[in-house]
């Protein structure tokens, strides 16, 4: 699995299909996203988005993603009325259909569950807009929109498929803004960027119940011991195997989550030799016992 793929599936996220379908009338929709992101992908017609006192003109194939915890708005015009998005749904009247559509859009949230982020997200900025003009002839991003757009037309999408198929939009569209910002100084999205941090990282991702040192790392990316080191320490602000231990807890946790294992088969699972080594190494790093830590929090 590829880094950003990776990240995606651990960070826990729980999407929700909002909206779907031909909007006929003038509308104005509040978003709240006090704790999840939003993502809207305009297939038909044009509409705004309003966010933190800007407005954003959306057209046909435009992508936003809210990255996190700003609520705001999807309306037909600057001065429509607006309700929340939930009456709009609970709200059958409002839609009464005429001959041609004011606008189709797919609005996604994704719910943020409680705990750590990754660091990755907090790097983002407050939204991501892409304009479709701007997506290069053949990428994969705009296929996926142009599937979408194609399913929703001919009213084939089903939640299931629109859900799908945004979920891979969302990963096209953060790969494509990570494409966009070669020039970051230091943490994850220059990680992208650098070639032997990068496959330093999908190693351990890959690999991370190995038996993994700072030598044996180094010889898997054919750099020195120190060249490794400096680099992801300039990188990420932290060595590798301190991160091979934090992966390790994190992937732990999220085999906890599952409830169908114990402490002790989960700390084997992610390279500790026992229970007590791991629950002792989580305190180190963290400062309190892992089962403890991850009751609160399940």
């Amino acid at each position: 699995m590829d880094l950003l793929s990776d990240i995606l599936s651990s960070a826990g996220w729980k999407n929700d299909l909002l909206s779907k379908g031909q909007i006929f009338d003038s509308f104005g929709f509040h978003f709240p996203c006090e704790k999840s992101g939003g993502f809207h992908v305009v297939t038909q017609g044009s509409c705004y988005a309003r966010l933190a006192g800007t407005t954003i003109p959306l057209h046909k194939g435009d992508l936003i993603f809210i990255t996190r915890g700003t609520n705001h708005e999807l309306l037909s015009d600057p001065k429509a009325k607006v309700v929340t998005i939930e009456r709009f749904l609970g709200d059958k009247e409002i839609r009464i259909k005429k001959e041609k559509p004011v606008t189709t859009f797919v609005s996604v949230r994704y719910e943020v569950p409680p705990g750590p982020i990754h660091p990755l997200f907090l790097e983002l900025p407050d939204y991501i807009h892409i304009p479709y003009e701007t997506i290069q002839a053949h990428h994969a991003l705009g296929d996926i929109i142009q599937i979408l757009s194609r399913e929703l037309e001919l009213n084939l999408g089903t939640d299931l498929i629109v859900q799908r198929l945004t979920d891979i939009l969302l990963y096209y569209m953060l790969r494509m803004w990570l494409g966009q910002h070669v020039d970051s100084k230091a943490g994850w999205v220059k990680a992208f960027h650098d070639t032997l941090v990068l496959y330093a990282l999908e190693k351990l991702h890959n690999g991370y119940s190995k038996e993994w040192t700072i030598e044996s790392l180094a010889k898997e990316t054919g750099v020195s011991r120190a060249n490794l080191a400096n680099r992801f320490r300039d990188v990420l602000g932290i060595p590798p195997m301190e991160y091979l231990a934090k992966l390790r807890m994190e992937k732990a946790k999220q085999m906890f989550q599952k409830g169908n294992m114990g402490l002790e088969e989960i700390a084997q699972n992610v390279g500790y030799a026992s229970a007590f080594s791991f629950s002792k190494a989580y305190k180190r790093i963290f400062g309190n016992s892992p089962s403890r830590e991850w009751k609160r929090v399940v």
